[in-house]
């Protein structure tokens, strides 16, 4: 999975505030009467869209008004929000919105680690068991394409961590 810093920012604000909506009018609503958490979100997502000026502009009269005017100053460029969320001159609270999409990109890689690993376990079992790929298949009612490019070559994205875990967990209670 490719997760763009924008993109996850949307599904970030988003999840935050409970709205299905990219309007920043709305999300500023939210952030202002019932999700104070989303604020930081709610600013770097607009800076990306080049509208970080704009949402501070219509947060006035609320409890962001100064905040927003601030860091509108700072998110003025959307090519350069990236690189001053990671600098020590970014208040902690709008780095924690960086590091939040970091741990979100790298949390893929290292699910897919685990999945590499429970699929050497569930080949070692299936052999000593003389397990076949077909029976597991039918047995849980996967697809075998799926399966195959999974246990046969390896193929960590055929896979969810859950169905690997089914998986191994059936060919080492198989007899």
């Amino acid at each position: 999975m490719n997760l763009t810093f924008k993109g996850f920012l949307r599904w970030y604000c988003r999840e935050l505030t409970g709205l299905e909506t990219d309007n920043l009018r709305k999300l500023r609503d939210s952030v202002a009467t019932s999700m104070p958490a989303a604020a930081e979100a709610l600013m770097v997502f607009a800076a990306v869209q080049d509208k970080a000026g704009y949402l501070a502009t219509i947060s006035q009269g609320t409890w962001m008004e100064s905040g927003y005017a601030q860091m509108a100053e700072q998110l003025r460029d959307p090519e350069e929000v990236s690189f001053y969320l990671q600098s020590p001159e970014a208040p902690p609270r709008y780095r924690a919105v960086w590091n939040a999409y970091i741990a979100k990109r790298y949390a893929i890689a290292g699910e897919r680690r685990i999945i590499a690993g429970m699929r050497e376990k569930t080949l070692q079992a299936m052999e000593g068991r003389n397990v076949t790929v077909y029976r597991l298949c039918k047995d849980l009612g996967l697809n075998k394409g799926n399966i195959y490019a999974f246990l046969g070559k390896g193929d960590d994205t055929k896979v969810s961590q859950g169905t690997a875990r089914r998986i191994l967990e059936y060919a080492c209670k198989a007899s």
